[in-house]
This record gives structure tokens, C-alpha cells and sequence, in this order.
């Protein structure tokens, strides 16, 4: 991947890439804001960023409720049915799609599919 260029130091295709990348007549030139644009780029940048994380924070919390209760279950079900319980945590490589569980039907519907309907 890297190779010796005339001036001896090792050059990396990725460099090349990146460097062609940043001087490449096409690309942007970077912005370059007054100090009040600034000042308000970054206030408005930081406040994203706070909200993001607040939301990262409680999707977490949600999760830690969640991952909580199906504890407290399990913990129920082993103490109420030791045997349901050693079924229901059990690695099994024999488990099948809930697709597969859905309730099968004799016959297809009698009208099928409804091509005349039409949006409200």
C-alpha cells in the first residue's frame, strides 16, 4: 500500500486520495464566517447538539426502563415456574420466524384483490 516516492518518505494512496480530494478545483472552498455569523453558527451548532443528546439520554433511559421490566419478568416467571422459565431462556438453533406462527387459513379470500379502490 505504500510506496517509496523520489524523496524517500513513504506516500499512501489514501493520502493521494485526501489530498486530491481537498485541492480538487471542484470542491468547496470552506466558510468563512464574520465573528457575529460565527458566534451564532456555533451557539446554533451547540444547541443541536445538546438536543441530540438529551434525546440520546432518554432513548437510553427508555431502554435501561425496558431492558428493567423484562428482567423483573423473568425474574417472576423463575420464581413462579421454574420449568416455563428454563423453556422460555433456553438457546435453541430450532427457533422459527413469528412469521411462520401466523394463524393459517383453509382458503384464500373470496373477493381478492380490490382494483377499483380508490383514495378518499
Amino acid at each position: 500500500m505504500a510506496k517509496k516516492s523520489k524523496k524517500g518518505a513513504p506516500t499512501d494512496v489514501r493520502i493521494k486520495l485526501i489530498r486530491y480530494s481537498l485541492h480538487h478545483p471542484k470542491t468547496p472552498r470552506p466558510l468563512r464566517f464574520g465573528t457575529m455569523r460565527m458566534l451564532r453558527h456555533w451557539t446554533i451548532h451547540r444547541a443541536w447538539k445538546l438536543y441530540q443528546a438529551a434525546q440520546r439520554k432518554e432513548r437510553e433511559y427508555e431502554l435501561e426502563r425496558q431492558y428493567n421490566k423484562m428482567r423483573d419478568a423473568c425474574e417472576e416467571l423463575r420464581l413462579t415456574s421454574p420449568g416455563l422459565y428454563e423453556r422460555a431462556v433456553a438457546k435453541s438453533i430450532f427457533r422459527y420466524p413469528i412469521v411462520e406462527f401466523r394463524i393459517p387459513t383453509d382458503t384464500p379470500a373470496k373477493n381478492g384483490w380490490n382494483h377499483e379502490w380508490k383514495r378518499g
